[in-house]
């Protein structure tokens, strides 16, 4: 039996599976009717293109519940907002600056990036050399990365490991890169299908620097004590966060 501090683990859950679904039926579907995918003629497929309007509604829901201050989602990906800021009683905070906070914050950040580049990159090369780069692989490359993407929280994240070394989640340097980095290889077919969900994924991933680069005291535990371990609520992680009663 799961308990209620862990409903953010069971949201994510859901959210697992209800992404893994659709990367099925693309998968499916680029096997059976690739036409389907091509989300540069959503507009001429009537009925047919219920399923790219249903992930593309998914994909912006999320992302505007990133950029509009909302407490239903994890305090890792809303603690750039003041509600989520608690000021730390903690004798560091007098002594570290503003400079100091952002390069502690900014350490791992550009090797993450980096390493995300090197990834996409080689993949998307992969497939123009394999004559497979389409609309529709662009699309399933975005629900690939949409289900990584909680795998990371739930399981385990290469960033965190080998890059940001944070403690979890909560405190993650590059929680709200993640819409961007689903979203950016749709701009190798420009639409305004994707072009869309583009834009939002750079409005919340410009709004989370801006915070991190005006406000660095919002990102760190020791200067903000909603993110310490005594105040989390958002039990997200299997390894560490679910237990049985």
């Amino acid at each position: 039996m799961i308990k209620k501090e862990n409903k953010a683990f069971i949201r994510n859950v859901w959210k697992l599976v209800f992404r893994t679904l659709l990367l099925a039926v693309s998968i499916y579907l680029i096997i059976t009717d690739v036409e389907k995918l091509d989300f540069t003629a959503v507009f001429h497929q009537g009925f047919g293109a219920g399923f790219l309007v249903v992930v593309w509604i998914m994909l912006a829901f999320e992302m505007l519940s990133r950029i509009i201050p909302n407490r239903r989602i994890e305090i890792g990906a809303r603690k750039h907002f003041s509600c989520s800021y608690s000021a730390a009683q903690s004798s560091e905070n007098g002594i570290m600056d503003m400079g100091d906070l952002r390069k502690r914050l900014n350490k791992g950040a550009v090797y993450s990036a980096f390493f995300w580049l090197l990834v996409s990159s080689a993949a998307v090369l992969l497939l123009r050399f394999l004559g497979l780069l389409t609309p529709a692989t662009v699309f399933i490359f975005m629900l690939v990365y949409s289900v990584a993407d909680l795998v990371c929280i739930m399981f385990f994240c290469p960033f965190q490991v080998f890059f940001l070394h944070n403690r979890c989640c909560t405190s993650c340097r590059i929680y709200n890169w993640d819409f961007f980095m689903m979203c950016a290889p749709m701009m190798l077919f420009p639409h305004v299908y994707s072009l869309s969900l583009v834009f939002l994924s750079v409005a919340a991933l410009l709004q989370w620097e801006a915070a991190i680069f005006k406000n660095p005291h919002y990102f760190l535990e020791e200067t903000n004590a909603s993110l310490r371990c005594e105040s989390c609520k958002d039990k997200s992680r299997l390894s560490c966060d679910v237990k049985k009663i």
